[in-house]
């Protein structure tokens, strides 16, 4: 039984696990009829999709070939791209060289252009430097021409030669008042006049009225009243005391005219009547007297100077110099003493003195200021003469006189010098090397010289004449152009100035 019950147990363990051995096979066929089915399925549709797969892989080869061309196309556009970008760079590169060089060209035809105008410039610059020597030296030739003609006689030629001289150095900015030019105008001019205004030396003349009316002092003891108008001389003695030896005159500024005698004497005339003279403290050395202020004088002796009082009619300070006093001037209100030793004092309007310095050698005869050029000039015991800057420096030394400077005084930019060489001489102050220009040769020693206008001084001498002289060369030339009575001939055109100068007309 217990082997039965074992092989039933056996059977039944047998029988179950065939069971189970069954169903689980089915399980599988069951699984593997379903795998059957999906691969059936799956075969079934395997063909489509083989075939959508061929036409997308043709489809995508064209693409792709499509693409390499593109690409290729690409490629080519772009080196085509970087062959015209070269080709511009290297336009653009043309181009600006190109356009460097128009501007290194452009620049040197500007600087060529400069330079030929500069050749040009200083080819007519040397035209005209050689234009304008020559028609300065045309001047001075026709200038001698016509001081020639003047001493012959032939006043006509000599006036048309002095007016040509004169346009021609004018026209071409030379200097007119060299000494040959100057002379030829004052020749042909009439610019010299004189009268005999005292019967002794003029010791000083003072312009005392705006009418041209001037008052004059002699050593023959007479004080005159004198005028010039339009070739006409008017004279009219106001004093004569032939004991006073007059050495000075002046005004004060209510037009009383104070005269100084050598002797100590000073006579005053209000209204043309001589006052009661005033004696002096000093007999003998009276010098000059120069309006200080308006009611003041400072008079001045051998080695003194005293500040008169023109209203209280007195001395009110002096002043002792200490040496012999050679010269004294104006300095736009302050009056400069000079001594024998080289000593320089300023007195100035409030009466204080101040010791200066002088910066030159020599003994001191003649000073002047020019207020406008504010330059000094002084002149010295052997006839030199020094312009002064505005600090008593000399800039300037002026030969020409062979003695004693008695006066000196500036007008307008010229110099004017009196000697006892009896000669007058007229400078330039602006030339670097001035040359003097003799106005006249006196009968006597001049002794004193008078500014009257831009265009006029007055000189007077040891015989007592007043000599008027005319010193604009401008004034000279419109003189003798109005004189004129023909122009120049064609051969004295030719003969005179030459066929290649062209023709002007000069006869007004």
């Amino acid at each position: 039984m217990y082997i039965i019950g074992v092989a039933a147990v056996a059977l039944a363990i047998a029988t179950s696990l065939l069971y189970r051995t069954n169903e689980k096979l089915h399980a599988e066929n069951e699984v593997l009829r379903q795998k059957v089915g999906k691969y059936e399925q799956t075969e079934g549709n395997s063909f489509v999709v083989e075939r959508i797969s061929k036409q997308m892989e043709d489809i995508a080869y064209q693409q792709m070939e499509i693409s390499d061309k593109r690409r290729e196309e690409a490629l080519y556009q772009m080196n085509i791209a970087d062959q015209m970008r070269s080709r511009a760079e290297s336009e653009q590169m043309k181009a600006q060289e190109a356009a460097r060089n128009e501007v290194e060209a452009r620049s040197m035809a500007e600087q060529q252009r400069e330079l030929a105008v500069t050749q040009q410039r200083q080819a007519e610059h040397a035209r005209n430097v050689a234009d304008t020597l020559s028609y300065i030296a045309l001047g001075r030739s026709l200038a001698s021409l016509s001081s020639t003609q003047y001493l012959a006689g032939n006043h006509d030629a000599s006036k048309l030669l002095a007016f040509a001289a004169w346009k021609f150095t004018i026209d071409y900015k030379g200097n007119v008042n060299i000494p040959v030019i100057f002379k030829s105008l004052s020749q042909n001019s009439n610019s010299f006049s004189s009268s005999l205004i005292h019967r002794g030396g003029v010791s000083e003349i003072t312009r005392i009225s705006k009418t041209g009316d001037y008052v004059s002092v002699s050593r023959y003891g007479e004080i005159t009243r004198w005028n010039y108008d339009s070739g006409k001389w008017t004279k009219q003695l106001l004093t004569n005391d032939n004991s006073c030896s007059f050495r000075g005159v002046a005004t004060d500024s209510e037009g009383t005219i104070f005269a100084l005698a050598f002797n100590g004497t000073l006579l005053s005339i209000v209204n043309q009547q001589v006052t009661a003279p005033i004696i002096l403290p000093e007999n003998k050395g009276w010098q000059r007297i120069v309006r200080l202020g308006k009611r003041q004088m400072l008079i001045v002796s051998a080695s003194h100077a005293y500040l008169f009082d023109t209203t209280r009619r007195m001395v009110k300070k002096t002043y002792d110099i200490g040496q012999p006093i050679t010269a004294i001037g104006d300095r736009n209100g302050t009056v400069m003493i000079f001594g024998k030793d080289g000593g320089v004092w300023a007195i100035n309007p409030d009466g204080k003195i101040d010791k200066k310095e002088l910066m030159v050698k020599g003994t001191v005869t003649a000073y002047t200021w020019s207020d406008k050029r504010q330059q000094a000039a002084i002149g010295t015991t052997s006839g030199d003469i020094y312009l002064l800057d505005v600090n008593g420096y000399s800039r300037q030394k002026l030969v020409g006189h062979r003695s004693e400077i008695t006066d000196l005084c500036f007008n307008n930019d010229f110099l004017f010098s009196s000697s006892y060489d009896r000669v007058v001489n007229l400078w330039d102050a602006d030339a670097a090397n001035s040359e003097a220009v003799a106005l006249r040769d006196l009968a006597g020693w001049a002794y004193c010289l008078s500014n009257a206008d831009d265009d006029v001084i007055y000189v007077g001498d040891e015989s007592g004449t007043v000599s008027r002289f005319i010193i604009s060369t401008d004034a000279m030339a419109r003189q003798i152009q109005k004189a004129l009575k023909r122009d120049f001939t064609d051969d004295e055109w030719n003969y005179y100035i030459g066929n290649n100068v062209p023709r002007v007309t000069f006869k007004n």
